[in-house]
């Protein structure tokens, strides 16, 4: 099979992630040290579910799967309708040839409003791909794909189970509560453990942090050890075998696992002053509520050895709460005030303003003359939206003081996200690899492939990490 020196598709954001609705941009490289018969450059761009996993051994091995698919675009580019020549004596044979160089095959495609947010699991996964083919006459085809990452609109805005705090229950805990309570007796009927676990709100998104709160009241004698609050998740894959019977796979994992200590005998402990009760959530994948083959849910569980837990389901989500993201914007707001007071008392310096767009790339850097200290103070109307007659936007700003001293970093809507239309006033969020870190994506019908054997999914993050 004859070879490219290049093959690939890159897109317009580096950061190869987009939410549901938005556009997605980008080309295919194509770089060839000698003249290629090729007939036609295809594009197909698709995203789908599927679950899979086998029951039983030997004679006995049963295969489940199941696949639901969200979108498949397949595109003919037309690339190398302009270097058709005529070939051999029959004037009406036309073949393609694609000139030795560097070639760039542009492409656009807008992704539907209600897909679920990629994910990688262990029995399963919701995938994106972009795969771009060299249709070759009487050879194989040369193919390359590109996996990116889908943010689903998972807005914890619109629950209100998830942002107000419920009636305290005294039994079981249900979804609806936000405080868990549980007794233990011993064979006399005297309580002896009364544990409670309480939090202002079950919805989060990552980055933000858990606050928790509660006790551990030990009424025995004896010290109770291996207290510990877990943070789980928990995955429920759905499958059918070759006959459609339908078949479930649970699977769990454990995030993260602190110990709280010992607890004394006739003693009880205030959950809230441990350490341990605060829980930043990592990059995590989101509810996947628009996917059916494929559940994902968390809990918070404060847990004694292996006899008594009682637990908090949390959900995440991709879109805060925007009394919280508002709160922190004032407080960071507050700090870049003072730090700024602080130094314009110092010495005065200029402030360089650079441009940029919501994939980070410069559009513009402008310098501008250093203020005095009583105007020093930066506007918080400036930092969290430009003026509605500036030509530039929707860009967001990134303010670096001339000595290069400090840096001072404002996310604002992205021009052209669907966030901008839900939400005018929620700043772009960074984007970080999954917890779980890279998953193999090769398939055995794609060896000789080019492009991606391995992808990691990128999860949005409103709140910097202090």
């Amino acid at each position: 099979m004859v070879k490219l020196d290049r093959f690939e598709i890159i897109f317009d954001n580096p950061e190869n992630a987009y939410f549901a609705g938005q556009e997605v941009c980008g080309k295919v490289i194509i770089e060839s040290s000698e003249d290629k018969k090729v007939n036609e450059i295809l594009l197909e761009i698709k995203g789908r579910a599927k679950t899979y996993w086998s029951k039983g051994t030997g004679k006995n091995r049963k295969h489940c799967g199941q696949s639901e698919p969200y979108f498949c675009e397949q595109f003919n580019t037309k690339y190398t309708h302009k270097f058709s020549i005529i070939s051999g004596t029959n004037k009406h044979e036309k073949e393609r040839i694609l000139p030795k160089g560097y070639h760039e095959v542009p492409f656009q495609y807008t992704l539907p409003k209600t897909l679920p947010t990629s994910f990688e699991g262990s029995y399963g996964y919701v995938r994106y791909t972009c795969r771009a083919i060299c249709e070759r006459p009487w050879d194989f085809d040369i193919c390359t794909k590109k996996l990116f990452t889908v943010i689903g609109i998972e807005d914890m805005n619109d629950d209100s189970k998830l942002t107000t705090p419920m009636t305290c229950q005294d039994t079981c805990l249900s979804p609806s509560t936000t405080v868990s309570k549980l007794c233990c007796f011993n064979n006399n009927g005297q309580q002896q453990i009364f544990l409670e676990l309480s939090t202002d709100r079950l919805g989060f998104t990552p980055g933000e942090t858990l606050s928790l709160k509660g006790k551990i009241e030990n009424k025995g004698r004896s010290v109770l050890k291996h207290v510990n609050i877990s943070l789980i998740q928990e995955v429920l894959y759905k499958a059918k075998n070759f006959s459609g019977s339908e078949f479930e796979k649970k699977e769990c994992k454990v995030i993260l696992k602190r110990n709280i200590g010992e607890i004394k005998g006739m003693s009880t402990f205030d959950l809230s002053k441990s350490p341990a009760s605060d829980i930043t959530f990592l990059s995590l994948p989101p509810s996947l509520s628009t996917c059916s083959l494929i559940i994902i849910t968390y809990k918070v569980v404060l847990s004694i050895s292996q006899q008594s837990s009682i637990y908090i389901p949390i959900t995440i989500g991709t879109i805060p709460l925007l009394s919280e993201i508002v709160t922190k914007h004032i407080k960071n707001t507050n700090k870049i005030k003072t730090n700024n007071s602080i130094k314009n008392s110092q010495k005065k310096s200029d402030v360089k303003v650079t441009v940029t767009d919501e994939c980070g790339i410069t559009i513009k850097t402008t310098p501008t003359p250093s203020r005095s200290n009583e105007h020093s103070e930066i506007d918080e109307s400036e930092l969290m939206l430009p003026n509605n007659n500036d030509d530039l936007g929707g860009k967001s700003l990134l303010l670096a003081n001339g000595h290069g001293t400090s840096t001072i970093k404002k996310r604002v809507r992205m021009a052209s996200s669907i966030l901008s239309e839900i939400y005018p006033q929620l700043p772009s969020p960074f984007f970080k690899e999954s917890f779980f870190g890279p998953v193999n994506v090769i398939d055995d019908k794609e060896e000789g492939y080019f492009g991606d054997k391995s992808f990691t999914p990128k999860y949005p993050v409103y709140f910097d990490e202090e």
